[in-house]
């Protein structure tokens, strides 16, 4: 995970140039969105979990807090009134107390801010906003023959609110984050099932560097320029092109088998992986037809009870641009694909279930592009992709549930054939 976050670092710094943001002096499509890189430091507030002591009592932990590093890779949109952004954590604090160990934190957090006041240099902005905050927490209880407990994985919509700075070509930021729905049902055995309190709030300290990815086509696009070569180059822009960027998945809803035969298993978490793509640009309608794979899986141990699953997919999707507001443009379209799908148990070391198949599924692609003209030789994507009812019958004793939303914050979309 961590060398595919860095060579696409790597792809997006040596195709970028570092400038201020520029759209005080005014507002046009070049200027509408800005790409930014960046660190914080996350700290969380509050919380506690219980557990089960050799007298069969409950007993209570406080959760500590923690100082976590993130990676930030996002973008300023529309003139500096927004900010969206992902947040990758790095590393996974563990607490250790009681002879419980216990690991809580947020996993990639995406993140939306409104910026009543736009974004401008030297002066500080107040934001408000709300992400997308999935929350890890698993707790092993030591004093247990099989004491794994559940990993649960659930996705908060926190509200946010903070300060903005910008000095040069960066921006300082102190936030805060407020979990509003912060207790959660956790089984702390196989049939004892209590709350824990996970952290309410979570302060941040970042700092980002702002890269301007197209105001060099600013001047050409004004002149009239573009217009001209985009009217001469006519289906020559018809065209194949390359992405690459991470996606996550959402794994989402329950398990009937589960439900049934494994109630204390928590629901699966979110995936993170690759995301590669092909495909071929039609200019006259404003299509794309696009092929790609993605391959991810997620697993869980809890309570002697061991679960994994996997997810080959295939997949071909047209998409149609509906409109274009000063570069920005979203499109949306079905998608098919061929999907290998495996789910393997066991059971305090004993294999339960080894089931594969191959199926076809049908979903939607929806996102946006950042475009700013139709000649440009790279530019910037953002997809979600909806997988509904893709699941695994599990003989007469229920279904496991595959189906996803994925969701590839930042792709980068290449055309080859304009490089030169």
């Amino acid at each position: 995970m961590k060398n595919t976050i860095l060579i696409l670092l790597l792809l997006f710094l040596g195709s970028y140039s570092s400038y201020g943001q520029l759209y005080v002096e005014k507002q046009t499509r070049h200027r509408f969105a800005q790409l930014n890189f960046g660190v914080d430091v996350e700290t969380n507030l509050g919380g506690s979990t219980s557990f089960l002591s050799p007298t069969g009592s409950i007993e209570q932990i406080d959760l500590q807090s923690t100082i976590k590093p993130r990676l930030l890779i996002g973008g300023t949109h529309f003139w500096g009134h927004a900010d969206f952004y992902i947040a990758i954590p790095i590393g996974f604090p563990t607490l250790e107390e009681q002879q419980q160990e216990i690991q809580y934190l947020r996993g990639v957090e995406t993140v939306f801010k409104y910026y009543p006041w736009r974004i401008t240099k030297n002066k500080i902005r107040p934001y408000v906003g709300f992400s997308v905050a999935p929350f890890y927490f698993e707790q092993s209880n030591n004093l247990l023959d099989f004491g794994n407990g559940p990993e649960l994985n659930h996705t908060s919509f926190p509200l946010l609110t903070g300060f903005t700075y910008q000095r040069k070509n960066s921006l300082l930021e102190l936030g805060m984050a407020w979990n509003y729905r912060n207790e959660q049902s956790y089984f702390i055995d196989r049939t004892t099932q209590t709350t824990i309190d996970t952290p309410p709030v979570y302060l941040t300290l970042s700092f980002r560097k702002l890269l301007d990815t197209t105001l060099s086509a600013e001047k050409d696009w004004e002149s009239g320029r573009t217009k001209e070569i985009t009217d001469q180059m006519g289906k020559k822009l018809n065209d194949f092109y390359f992405g690459v960027g991470l996606s996550s998945a959402f794994w989402l809803g329950s398990s009937s088998y589960n439900e049934r035969n494994r109630p204390y298993m928590e629901d699966y978490g979110i995936s993170i992986m690759p995301d590669f793509t092909i495909g071929y640009y039609l200019n006259k309608p404003d299509i794309n037809f696009a092929m790609g794979y993605r391959g991810y899986s997620t697993s869980s141990t809890t309570y002697g009870a061991a679960q994994s699953l996997r997810r080959r997919s295939f997949v071909a999707e047209v998409t149609k641009y509906l409109f274009d507001y000063n570069g920005f443009a979203p499109f949306i379209g079905p998608a098919v694909s061929h999907e290998n799908i495996r789910f393997i148990e066991s059971f305090e070391s004993q294999q339960t279930f080894n089931f594969t198949e191959e199926r076809m599924a049908y979903g939607v692609t929806f996102g946006w592009d950042i475009r700013p003209n139709k000649i440009q030789s790279f530019i910037l994507r953002t997809n979600l992709r909806w997988y509904p009812n893709l699941k695994l019958d599990i003989n007469d004793r229920g279904s496991v549930n595959f189906s996803n939303i994925e969701f590839n914050f930042i792709q980068l979309i290449i055309y080859p054939d304009r490089l030169f």
